[in-house]
């Protein structure tokens, strides 16, 4: 019972200490998370910004090179690449800056030859061809063509780009013609650039002149090239173990042909991608001529959550248990010593420090339980006394320790003749008491002669042969009294006589019930 107690407290300990445990390492857990959360999104907001910084730039480069186009002279292509390699210089990611102007079919052939005579003699009105790898397309006839008439950085290899006529290119077409009826920026989707890096196109009106009539004013549009190459470059410091995607909105999230840029994140090994959170995100940039998305998205790592912190947090809540154990173990102990003390200390209350049998203490508390037992089942029990037989003058032949001795020999003697159930006492020097459990006087006549028996073999003990005898009176509840002094006085006066009898007649033992 007392195991069970100690493993029911031990269990319980364990199981509060997990409980606690679990509870503090989850919110340590979700605090690590919040903080690398908090850093994830932090990034996410700078590369928003960035982004939407370069995208902002698109928009006032396209803007004011529109203007300054409206203030001059379109033929003044001096004025117009000097302002145009200024941007170039200043903005890494501007690819190309471009004019188009709008032609209608009956001016084509006038214009085509001004174009020829006046600055590019191989000037021709050809369907847009963006190298290797991409599209073909086709002229046909139509009522308004859109050649580019401008192109800066004016290198030989961007030369074949003049004369090429946007609307010949589907995807150029749509975002011309929407920027034609906004009048204001518009991208395409992303697409691989003639010299090959990923990126897209921004049209925009020119004002009209103010100086210039109507009926004698060109259409004119600006258009700049993004290189999305250089601005991966500009975000690549702020991308750290982490998946990017911007992407046009017109396509899934997970379509290539939508990618303007892509940055894989790092591989991350099974372990972690199945325990570890993975966070992501989507911000829209806040231009409505460039439908561009961001997307972010990040896979822990153990190496990116605190573990020093996770570690320290395990290590505190281990020592703890084991501080609990100690605490446990020590209160234990203690409990054992204080029992073990309690039962030294009761045991030496209630027995004989001689021979170890029960003492007259215990013998009250045997005979009221054996009262109240006998009294319910309406049976009887009896009380033997007896006295050993010339125990004094052993003691004064033989020496104390061979007195002892006998005492302890002869209680093994007696308990030898009773029940596991039965008490037998040393009330005093040399007279012991037994309490026979619902036991008749004819069941405790034989119990006595069965003592008399064993005591007539000898005892030999430090060498000395001892025949002990024993003088006996018996006395049952309830027939010789209903408390323990009336039974015990009833069955010393019955020994005294047996004592009596002995000495006369050389009689083992009186057992005369109604004689006293």
């Amino acid at each position: 019972m007392v195991k069970f107690k100690v493993y029911c407290l031990y269990s319980s300990v364990l199981l509060a200490w997990l409980l606690v445990t679990s509870v503090t390492t989850g919110l340590v857990v979700k605090v690590v998370l919040q903080q690398v959360e908090a850093a994830f999104n932090q990034r996410v907001m700078q590369l928003h910004e960035k982004i939407e910084h370069i995208a902002r730039d698109n928009e006032s480069i396209l803007e004011g090179f529109s203007a300054f186009l409206s203030a001059i002279e379109y033929a003044d292509r001096d004025s117009a690449s000097r302002y145009a390699r200024q941007i170039l210089a200043h903005y890494p990611h501007v690819f190309r800056l471009e004019v188009i102007l709008r032609v209608k079919r009956k001016d084509l052939p006038d214009f085509v030859a001004r174009q020829k005579s006046t600055w590019f003699p191989e000037f021709q009105v050809n369907p847009v061809n963006y190298g290797p790898g991409h599209a073909q397309f086709s002229i046909v006839d139509k009522p308004l063509y859109h050649p580019i008439v401008f192109v800066e950085p004016n290198l030989a290899s961007d030369k074949r780009l003049i004369g090429a006529d946007i609307d010949s290119a589907p995807f150029l077409s749509i975002a011309l013609n929407r920027s034609i009826q906004t009048q204001t920026s518009v991208a395409t989707i992303p697409f691989n650039l003639s010299e090959g890096p990923r990126g897209y196109v921004l049209f925009r009106p020119v004002p009209r002149q103010p100086r210039v009539p109507i009926p004698k004013q060109k259409q004119a549009f600006v258009l700049l090239e993004v290189n999305a190459d250089a601005i991966r470059k500009e975000i690549d410091f702020l991308v750290e173990n982490q998946e990017l995607r911007l992407y046009y909105t017109g396509y899934a999230s997970n379509d290539p042909e939508g990618f303007l840029i892509y940055i894989a994140g790092p591989s991350r090994n099974r372990f972690e991608a199945e325990f570890l959170p993975r966070f992501a995100t989507e911000r829209k940039l806040n231009k409505p001529g460039q439908p561009y998305l961001l997307r972010v998205s990040q896979q822990l790592s153990w190496s990116e959550i605190n573990l020093p912190l996770l570690i320290a947090t395990s290590c505190t809540s281990l020592i703890s248990l084991i501080f609990i154990l100690f605490l446990l173990s020590s209160y234990f102990r203690r409990e054992q010593q204080r029992q073990h003390s309690a039962k030294r200390l009761m045991h030496m209350a209630t027995h004989d420090p001689l021979t170890g049998l029960p003492n007259r203490t215990l013998l009250a508390d045997r005979f009221s339980q054996a009262c109240t037992r006998a009294q319910r089942r309406k049976t009887q029990f009896s009380i033997v006394f007896i006295d050993l037989n010339g125990f004094k003058a052993v003691n004064d032949t033989f020496g104390h320790d061979i007195g002892d001795q006998l005492l302890i020999t002869s209680g093994l003697v007696l308990k030898e003749c009773i029940r596991h159930e039965d008490t037998l006492c040393r009330i005093s020097g040399d007279e012991f008491v037994m309490l026979l459990e619902d036991t008749t006087v004819q069941n405790a006549e034989v119990v006595a002669s069965k003592i008399l028996e064993r005591s007539a073999e000898p005892i030999i003990t430090q060498g000395v042969e001892l025949t002990p005898s024993f003088s006996l009176g018996i006395a049952v509840y309830p027939e010789d009294g209903t408390t323990m002094s009336e039974i015990l006085r009833k069955a010393d006066q019955r020994m005294y006589a047996a004592k009596g009898e002995n000495r006369k007649n050389k009689r083992d033992f009186f057992i005369k019930r109604n004689s006293v």
